[in-house]
């Protein structure tokens, strides 16, 4: 039974990877391999987090988290790319809601695929159109799946009449701002704006958001305040306290897209970067601004347009759709490891180290 559980997840992350695919060639995108092995460039934010690579060069290497800065770097030649790759984290442990390693679908596209014609730079309508662009394709991958597999998901108890109807409906959306009143409103009352939510916290505001529905629908945070977000995202016009950013959070499985529109003048770039917590951490680790500098200098050139961009976490979509309590269940990374005992866990045999589905509760 364990390693038909293996033999399932593989064709499901299959079909959800066909339908990536199959999305962005239908929308026009070039895809991109992307390197694994990268500078600190290549960190989510937290630096801590990176696997050191060794290497004879005695070069500071990383495996990637990210490949958004190098598809930023693409869209010199393009319009729109995309990518699918392996992001590592330097987890202290897999849990519930961690893994070491997973996989990562991201997208960058410029201006002239979000306008008609030659208009002025909106960075509104940019906005609208990323979010417009994440729930398409999120949407896309699921829809894949169902068609493909359905009878699997139907094994492990989701109703997939029930999922693809609540697809064919749009994601609910609220403002951070609303989110922390809404949390306020029940029962979190130690929250104050600035404070990033919890896994908890995200988790009431898809609750509160779905009551009363069958199948509950992703939710979109947006526009967080920018101290706790990533430097390069764009700090709104109309609200400097806040980056045209948006998590996008799934029933069961938390937050599985992160995004933002970018912010393409170099100057504000360079001082976001040095007023970062990502920043100063580097600092104390022995890092300069060197290891940004092709990166901020891209960006000040000038040749790229005004872009946005996001990355999905494909497990967490694979969970929404499951189901299940724990991302490890979902993941055939985790599975695999857990045989091989590459990651000095005890040693298990092959129908001992395989986890068997337990669908969530929520």
């Amino acid at each position: 039974m364990a390693s038909e559980v293996l033999k399932e997840l593989i064709l499901i992350n299959s079909a959800m990877s066909r339908a990536f695919r199959d999305h962005y060639d239908d929308a026009g995108l070039t895809h991109v391999e992307v390197p694994q092995i990268v500078g600190v460039t290549g960190a989510c934010e937290n630096v801590d987090t990176l696997f050191r690579v060794g290497n004879r060069l005695g070069c500071p290497l990383f495996f990637s988290q990210t490949g958004q800065l190098c598809l930023e770097q693409a869209l010199l030649h393009f319009q729109g790319v995309w990518t699918s790759m392996h992001s590592g984290r330097d987890e202290e442990l897999e849990d519930e809601r961690h893994l070491r390693q997973f996989l990562l679908t991201e997208e960058e596209f410029d201006w002239s695929m979000a306008s008609a014609g030659d208009r002025p730079y909106d960075e509104e309508e940019m906005y609208e159109t990323m979010l417009q662009r994440i729930e398409t394709a999120v949407k896309a991958a699921c829809r894949g799946v169902i068609r493909a597999h359905g009878e699997l998901l139907e094994k492990f108890g989701r109703p997939t009449t029930e999922l693809a109807a609540s697809l064919d409906k749009p994601f609910h959306r609220i403002s951070y701002d609303n989110a922390i009143d809404l949390l306020a409103q029940n029962g979190f009352d130690d929250l104050k704006w600035g404070d990033d939510l919890k896994t908890a916290e995200e988790a009431a505001v898809v609750r509160i958001m779905n009551a009363g529905e069958t199948q509950p629908r992703p939710v979109f945070i947006m526009r967080y305040p920018k101290e706790i977000k990533f430097f390069n995202m764009k700090v709104s016009e109309k609200d400097n306290r806040v980056v045209l950013s948006a998590d996008l959070v799934f029933p069961v499985s938390g937050e599985g897209v992160g995004s933002a529109v970018r912010e393409h003048d170099g100057t504000k770039l360079e001082q976001r970067l040095l007023g970062s917590t990502m920043f100063r951490l580097h600092q104390e680790r022995g890092g300069t601004l060197n290891e940004f500098r092709w990166y901020l200098d891209l960006v000040s050139s000038g040749q790229t347009r005004p872009h946005a961009g996001y990355g999905i976490g494909n497990e967490r979509v694979l969970q929404y759709l499951l189901g299940v309590a724990d991302i490890r269940e979902c993941s055939v990374f985790h599975h695999m490891a857990r045989q091989t005992n590459d990651w000095n866990m005890q040693p298990v045999s092959v129908s001992e180290g395989l986890l068997s589905f337990e669908p969530s509760a929520a």
